[in-house]
């Protein structure tokens, strides 16, 4: 059985992550809550480029709502919002991650301004076992029909 992942912040940093663990052949989920982005991943993959290379990669992407559907818990959230979604987007996954031995990853670029996932599920009494400073990305908008 492979580990579920779950990525919440399918943004730049998200997108890279998840689209390339994705392509890599790993069971990942992109939540993000920009409807006209989820919608063009479902409908025709995620695109990326730059440094990464040149990937069209079909992906699974949910709708912050759809996440209540989910079956199963994730092995492994990563955390990847900007740091004013940061409260919300760890408590998020701290409800749909694998107990007792799920796995955080506080996932941001360096500007969280004292916010942290670490931060959030440690008043949960879960502490994330990694924290990753990434390389920086962006997003602009979806790609064009």
């Amino acid at each position: 059985m492979s580990t579920r992942i779950g990525i919440i912040g399918a943004g730049a940093i998200g997108c890279v992550v998840g689209g390339l663990l994705t392509k890599a052949g790993h069971d990942v989920t992109l939540i993000d809550q920009w409807p006209e982005h989820v919608e063009t991943m479902k409908t025709r993959g995620l695109k990326l480029s730059g440094t990464c290379g040149e990937h069209l990669i079909p992906v699974k992407a949910l709708h912050i709502h759809e996440v209540q559907g989910l079956a199963a818990p994730f092995d492994t959230v990563f955390i990847s919002v900007k740091s004013y979604d940061t409260e919300w987007a760890a408590q998020l996954g701290l409800s749909y991650l694998k107990q007792p031995d799920g796995v955080l990853v506080d996932f941001q670029n360096a500007r969280t301004r004292g916010r942290s996932a670490s931060r959030s599920a440690s008043t949960t009494g879960r502490i994330p076992r990694g924290r990753a400073n990434s390389p920086g990305s962006s997003v602009t908008s979806p790609p064009p029909r």
